[in-house]
């Protein structure tokens, strides 16, 4: 019978961890795309009117082209 609960607790164990390992692994994957995001968001607004950033990483591809506002101003 102690052989069964230890074996149990154990079991028990080993899916506390597996679960846990899951959560930390796909919350650490959404903060370094998260991150990335956050650096191609700065490296766009700090480009002039008329600027192309491309992107390039595992597969694929970001393109995102400044234009000039129509009109030429704010008012």
């Amino acid at each position: 019978m102690p052989e069964t609960a230890i074996g149990c607790a154990g079991l028990g164990l080993l899916v506390v961890a597996q679960l846990l390992y899951r959560w930390i692994s796909s919350r650490t994957q959404v903060q370094l795309v998260r991150l990335r995001q956050q650096g191609t968001s700065e490296r766009v607004r700090a480009l002039p009117a008329g600027s192309v950033l491309t992107e390039r990483r595992a597969g694929e591809e970001l393109r995102i082209e400044m234009g000039a506002s129509e009109g030429g101003g704010h008012g």
